[in-house]
């Protein structure tokens, strides 16, 4: 599986994502990514893996941190992990656009049928097709992990000047 696979595997798990729905559009999205990913050999369900893994951890930045601590008014560590599982369901366009620039997420988040910024469960989908199967993922998805996020420190009171169009749209004055 190449990261064009990849990207292609989650924009088609979100196929019969419906802007006027007001839930249940996250729920359908780990169903279809079962699909897809049921059907693939365990060998690119793991390639599958890696490739998420390696995207999650891109977005270790403390940019897009402050980001979703703006747009969620507060986000923990558990909270972060599930804002970039989120991040990386949006597709590669919504990624890549907010590794750019987390300002970009303003639209994005307010989009309709955005149920929410933390999806947890989307997290595990290739891990819960693996299991089904008895399997484990490869050693390959075992790397170290970054010990702090990327990026210059922030404190709540820069936020406002540091990312305006963010703070303007979620922030609390």
């Amino acid at each position: 599986m190449t990261e064009d696979e990849f990207w292609r595997l989650i924009a088609a798990s979100r196929d019969h994502f419906d802007p006027a729905r007001r839930d249940g559009n996250m729920a359908h999205q780990v169903e279809r990514m079962e699909q897809l990913l049921g059907a693939l050999p365990t060998s690119e369900v793991n390639r599958f893996l890696l490739i998420f893994r390696d995207q999650f951890w891109r977005a270790y930045r403390r940019d897009l941190w402050a980001a979703a601590y703006i747009i969620a008014a507060g986000c923990s560590d558990d909270g972060f992990t599930d804002f970039r599982n989120w991040l990386i369901s949006m597709g590669r366009d919504v990624f890549t656009r907010a590794l750019a620039d987390p300002e970009s997420l303003v639209s994005v988040a307010r989009a309709p049928g955005v149920e929410d910024v933390f999806f947890e469960e989307f997290g595990y989908v290739a891990d819960s097709v693996l299991e089904e199967r008895g399997e484990e993922p490869g050693d390959e998805a075992d790397r170290p992990l970054p010990s702090e996020p990327l990026g210059e420190k922030w404190s709540e009171r820069e936020l406002p000047r540091r990312f305006p169009q963010l703070w303007s749209a979620f922030g609390t004055k």
